[in-house]
């Protein structure tokens, strides 16, 4: 094997091939479509209401499968909003992951509801049904489960681990656009889904979210938290029966109930042109991603992530376990350096602290006070979590691309040039330890671009 990267050797990775046409990694591409729109949108005037928004509403409803859809200001006020459609208020406990992003479970509080962790299998890195329902008790009242880096969770054991607890279950598909479980898109099987449309993710409009339903309740309730414009009784979409119905939320069309959670428009037009290519381009990424996996199917210590029998996965995020007791004992950190140098673009994860955190270790007994001063609580014992959380690191960007082999057999190349290299990694450790403890996540967020 040739020399590494790291020591002076030539790089694995020549083609830059990160993202569409070359660009960077996570850096959204704003198309034609888009731009005309947003110019005749400003043209209009039209910057903080237009139809744009209950037309994209109407046009993602029908791809998802359900009935309602509702367009929050960001993916994390659509979940927000979703509990508070469900009827989450306080004292409930609501069972979440803390292997996912913060807003996951920080929603839950603004409510005056308890997050209640629950683990994670280890091979999907999604919510454990089992582990759910040891987590339940008289106050619970949903369940929010994470299709965790485009990866649909185990919907059959979940829905029937709530029917049988009378439990509401809320889908975070913020990773999984286009999705599906048993034939369902996600967002479509629980009571409520939602999806962020942040800039980094499979179909972005900078901030900006939305959830959808077929519970003509919660979408109303949700609507009469920080939509208050929408409950004039017009319809929401000129092609469904909402048009003739009457909210008994409706009285509320003055004020909204304390919040305003309009999305901008201009987030809308960028969104909906991207729902256009949104079914192409996961086939374009997931085969990509499916051939670096396949690839890297022979070297014992890189685990790929495991589907559901009956899901189909989506690339949001391209997350693999290492396990370095399978590697001489060489740290995670000195694996993604050499790859780094390599020109392989690749990321620390920062999930997986969540039940560890002060948010919700270091509360007095009205919540959802701060008080930083607080009595702190001991952290849930959640083994796989913090395992994963240890374990769990970026493995590639989305392979945008539809001629994308060759950049990811140079990544394959990359990969096992750097583990074939155990003897030297390991020596590079005694000189670098400190360099390396520095590389490890400091933000919760599942990217963290190693540099």
């Amino acid at each position: 094997m040739s020399k590494l990267a790291l020591f002076g050797g030539s790089k694995a990775v020549t083609k830059s091939l990160i993202g569409e046409n070359g660009i960077a990694s996570f850096v959204p591409k704003i198309n034609d479509k888009a731009r005309a729109t947003i110019l005749d949108l400003l043209d209009k005037g039209e910057i903080s209401e237009s139809p744009v928004v209950t037309d994209f509403e109407a046009r993602f409803k029908d791809y998802i499968g359900t009935r309602f859809a509702l367009c929050q200001c960001s993916g994390s006020m659509s979940i927000f909003a979703a509990l508070f459609g469900l009827g989450i208020g306080r004292g409930d406990e609501v069972i979440v992951p803390s292997f996912t992003f913060p807003t996951s479970a920080t929603t839950i509080l603004p409510l005056g509801a308890v997050p209640v962790f629950a683990d994670v299998d280890p091979d999907s890195h999604c919510i454990d049904a089992a582990d759910i329902e040891k987590r339940i008790t008289p106050k619970t009242k949903a369940i929010v489960v994470v299709h965790v880096w485009g990866n649909p969770c185990d919907m059959d054991a979940i829905m029937a681990v709530a029917k049988k607890h009378n439990l509401k279950v809320l889908e975070d598909c913020s990773h999984a656009h286009g999705a599906t479980y048993k034939g369902k898109k996600v967002g479509s099987i629980g009571d409520v889904g939602c999806f962020s449309l942040q800039g980094s993710k499979l179909m972005y409009g900078g901030e900006a979210g939305i959830l959808t339903t077929n519970d003509e309740e919660v979408f109303f309730r949700a609507a009469s938290l920080g939509s208050y414009e929408r409950l004039y009784g017009y319809g929401f979409y000129a092609d469904l029966e909402s048009t003739k119905l009457e909210s008994p939320y409706k009285i509320y069309k003055g004020t909204a109930l304390g919040m305003k959670l309009r999305v901008h428009p201009l987030a809308i037009a960028i969104a909906d042109s991207e729902l256009d290519h949104l079914d192409e381009r996961n086939v374009i990424r997931n085969r990509n991603a499916n051939h670096l996996n396949e690839l890297l199917s022979d070297i014992s210590c890189i685990n790929n992530v495991k589907v559901y029998d009956g899901a189909e996965r989506v690339f949001g995020y391209h997350y693999m376990r290492y396990d370095h007791e399978l590697n001489g004992g060489v740290l995670r950190e000195t694996i993604l350096k050499a790859l780094v140098a390599e020109g392989v673009t690749v990321g620390a994860c920062g999930y997986g602290h969540l039940h560890e955190d002060p948010t919700f270790t270091q509360v007095n007994d009205n919540w959802p006070k701060c008080y930083p001063y607080g009595e702190k609580h001991d952290a849930v014992y959640l083994p796989i979590t913090s395992y994963l959380h240890d374990t769990v690191f970026m493995a590639a960007p989305r392979f945008e691309d539809a001629d994308g082999f060759e950049a990811v057999e140079q990544y394959a190349e990359a990969y096992h040039k750097v583990i074939a290299a155990t003897d030297e990694l390991l020596r590079y450790e005694k000189d670098h330890a400190d360099e390396l403890v520095a590389m490890r996540p400091r933000s919760g967020r599942s990217i963290n671009i190693v540099k």
